[in-house]
């Protein structure tokens, strides 16, 4: 995400001038290092032979995912809670689900709504400094890319753990045949 985007040189009547990127430093290779060799797919693309190459799969998942979430509230949630963006009517904070798992997402600061429209509310009001709008891009495009790291670490892990289940399920179903 580092770099210009050059879509961004194509927004009519806007000086590029002023989208330069400020104080918000989106992520880098270096803050997913640490993950790097844990998050291959090679293990994910090959025959599980049983319940516990599911299992180990669901924990290198849910270990991902935690590291994930680590980078998102440290990396991120750490430059967008201060100032500039500390002082806007709208900031990005994280939000815990019922799965356990962590998401950012954009919110009013009197909490009054919460979602994308309120990233594009902001985008929109003239009151918005044009010196953070390149910044509140960045922001964005980073929240949609860790969320989507963050929500398939989750489904990966979630869909190993019922995969092993059902291949528990089914070698019951055989012991008890055998049993007989």
């Amino acid at each position: 995400m580092a770099g210009s985007n050059p879509q961004l040189k194509l927004l009519p009547g806007t000086a590029t001038d002023e989208l330069k990127q400020g104080a918000f430093r989106p992520l880098e290779q270096t803050a997913y290092a640490a993950l790097e060799h844990a998050a291959s797919l090679k293990g994910f693309l090959k025959p599980f032979k049983g319940k516990g190459d599911l299992d180990l799969l669901r924990e290198r998942c849910e270990q991902i995912r935690g590291d994930l979430i680590q980078v998102a509230m440290n990396h991120v949630l750490g430059q967008t809670s201060r100032k500039p963006f500390s002082m806007l009517p709208a900031q990005l904070k994280h939000q815990s689900t019922e799965a356990g798992t962590v998401f950012l997402r954009w919110r009013r600061v009197d909490r009054a709504r919460m979602g994308v429209q309120v990233w594009e509310d902001l985008i929109a009001d003239t009151k918005t400094p044009t010196s953070l709008l390149r910044d509140l891009y960045e922001q964005e495009l980073q929240r949609i890319v860790i969320n989507m790291q963050i929500s398939l670490t989750h489904t990966i892990a979630r869909q190993a753990a019922e995969c092993a289940e059902k291949m528990a399920q089914a070698e019951a179903a055989l012991l008890r045949r055998l049993d007989r």
